[in-house]
């Protein structure tokens, strides 16, 4: 089940995980009458701006000279200005960028005319660094985690057995507990530093590759979480041979875990600052020991079929501390959805969208049966004390561990996903072609066309409410963007100190710009305004199928929801074990003698 999930996921689209050229202007095999100002690229996800090459040359092979290349447009739009007037011919420009999410090469190349008929290349983006997610990574990424998790699973079983140490574990229990946490350990440090050659070995296979490695922190970030790794092998190694078996080497096994987690987190293309990586490291941590522990407890059950007793004590003990995981879970979950996935239809409609909702579907299955698992080991949560608590179905143990195999695998699959983020996916605003604004007895309307990136016309209409006028207007100036000190020129017609003025001007960017407008008259003086001017994506916006709504207000408000719900459950539950424990407690003995019967059969 799960070698056909990886080969399906892997032909449907895992490899996309790259920054695809969504849009360029002008496009591939355009030919445009009017040489461009300006090259703009779009594309499906940030890259970095130190990974950024690009050249122009024309018919001839000659190279033409680019001045300034930003990153713009909440990251995804990459803008080419400053280079010379284009003449008359066919030119190709080379791109290459490097993906801010998984540090991967991509290039491509397009050709546009001007003035002359241009022919597309044909040739679609290709990766220099090899693919970013095939089978071999996905399947390298799921042993990861799955090794991580379950030594978190141990790491969160001997928490909950030193809160009850009576009575010990049998020694061959112990031994296999140990001897899987260390090779787990042994199968974590050898994936990860897999993992980490493959990715070094294709940064270096380019120029700039290695130099993004280590000014992006990610070869710091290997580095540390490989010694965790290894100091997580040891504390086990040191816990085989007797050396480490108290609370201190278990304290110090947690501690490396979390840092391992913090900066598997911070390596996420969901991290997105400290609040962002304390919610991921608190989502994984949570994941990783409520899955590892499951599977853990469907081994060690098989142990103690002599003892069901113990085998009944290790769950019960597992119970309250799977609850705690499972309501971080799904908090620490929603908060990340909502910023991973900008819509309901982006959910719909993409690699990224259609993972999380099998891995939904898949937890929701997990968390159903566990609670059928709680019904069997408390009766009182469907009202019948009067059954005898039992340990959870040998196939309820399996379909666990099996549910949490494909959790780990959609996990996977979402880490080297491009999320369904960004402007592409935002639902489009409505945009003012035109804005007034009022400076004394100045009426002053503001217009751009085309509102979109590129060489734009900038109209100003200048309207004096008095009468008679106090004064002509003698010039205008305007700031838009990073074009500043425009001198705009008076067009025909204008009438007594009534006018209008006009500028050509280059939009370098889209979002919200700064927008300042200088009117120039001896009396009563010169008004000013100043506010900020919308252009809009130069992305075509697309077609709703469901909703394009944001989904953050929904997803956080469920979140808080969620919160609320597990903090009351576990108030009352706290309550009632306060009241069973109390001295002369009638429902004291009454469980005491349930357990027990449960415990002796």
């Amino acid at each position: 089940m799960v070698v056909t999930a990886v080969l399906w996921l892997a032909s449907g689209g895992v490899a996309q995980a790259h920054p695809v050229l969504l849009r360029s202007t002008p496009s591939d095999g355009q030919t445009v009458q009017a040489a461009p100002r300006q090259i703009d690229l779009w594309f499906s996800e940030p890259p970095t701006a130190a990974g950024i090459e690009v050249s122009l040359s024309d018919r001839d092979g000659r190279a033409i000279p680019l001045g300034t290349t930003r990153i713009a447009d909440r990251g995804i739009h990459v803008v080419v200005s400053g280079f010379p007037e284009l003449p008359r011919s066919v030119y190709e420009l080379r791109w290459s960028v490097v993906s801010k999410y998984d540090l991967h090469r991509l290039q491509g190349t397009l050709v546009f005319g001007v003035g002359l008929a241009a022919t597309s290349t044909g040739e679609p983006a290709r990766s220099v660094t090899g693919p970013a997610a095939t089978v071999v990574d996905v399947v390298l990424g799921w042993m990861d985690l799955a090794a991580t998790s379950v030594l978190c699973g141990w790491a969160f079983l001997a928490t909950a057995l030193a809160r009850r140490p009576k009575p010990a574990l049998p020694e061959p229990v112990v031994a296999t507990m140990l001897g899987l946490a260390v090779a787990f350990g042994f199968l974590s440090v050898f994936t990860s530093l897999v993992r980490s050659g493959r990715q070094l070995s294709e940064a270096k296979s380019s120029e700039s590759g290695l130099a993004i490695l280590i000014g992006s922190g990610q070869l710091t970030r290997w580095t540390l979480r490989e010694l965790a790794l290894v100091g997580v092998l040891v504390v086990l190694i040191r816990r085989v041979r007797g050396l480490s078996a108290g609370p201190l080497g278990t304290s110090l096994l947690v501690v490396l875990l979390l840092a391992d987690i913090v900066l598997r987190s911070a390596s996420s293309h969901a991290q997105a600052g400290p609040v962002s990586l304390v919610v991921l490291s608190l989502h994984q941590a949570a994941g990783l020991a409520w899955i590892g522990g499951l599977g853990l407890l469907a081994v060690l059950t098989g142990q103690l079929r002599e003892n069901r007793g113990q085998a009944f004590r290790l769950w019960k003990a597992f119970g309250p501390l799977a609850a705690g995981c499972v309501a971080v879970l799904s908090v620490t979950g929603l908060l990340l959805a909502g910023r991973q996935v900008a819509s309901l239809d982006a959910a719909l409609g993409t690699l990224y969208g259609k993972a999380l909702l099998v891995k939904l579907a898949v937890v929701a299955a997990a968390m159903m049966l566990g609670f059928r698992h709680a019904r069997r080991l408390h009766p009182w949560l469907i009202r019948r004390p009067d059954r005898q608590p039992k340990t959870p179905t040998a196939r309820g143990q399996a379909i666990s561990a099996l549910l949490g195999v494909g959790v780990l695998l959609f996990a996977v699959v979402l880490a080297v996903t491009p999320p369904a983020r960004g402007p592409q996916f935002s639902k489009p605003m409505p945009v003012a072609t035109r804005a007034t604004y009022q400076v004394d007895d100045l009426l002053i309307t503001v217009a751009l066309a085309p509102n979109a990136p590129g060489r734009s016309l900038l109209l100003v209409d200048v309207v004096s409410s008095r009468r008679p006028v106090p004064g002509p207007i003698s010039a205008v100036t305007a700031d838009l963007g990073t074009s500043t000190g425009i001198v705009l020129r008076r067009t025909q017609g204008a009438v007594g100190g009534d006018s209008r003025w006009q500028a050509a001007v280059d939009v370098e960017a889209t979002g919200d710009l700064p927008l300042r407008i200088a009117a120039v008259r001896g009396h009563p003086g010169s008004a000013t305004v100043s506010g900020t001017w919308v252009v809009p994506s130069g992305l075509a916006p697309r077609a709703v199928v469901v909703s394009n709504s944001p989904l953050t207000p929904w997803t956080n408000a469920a979140a808080a929801l969620t919160a609320l719900l597990a903090l009351t459950v576990a108030g009352a539950l706290v309550h009632r074990h306060r009241r069973r424990v109390a001295p002369g407690s009638e429902q004291l003995s009454g469980a005491h003698e349930l357990e027990d019967a449960a415990t002796h059969r």
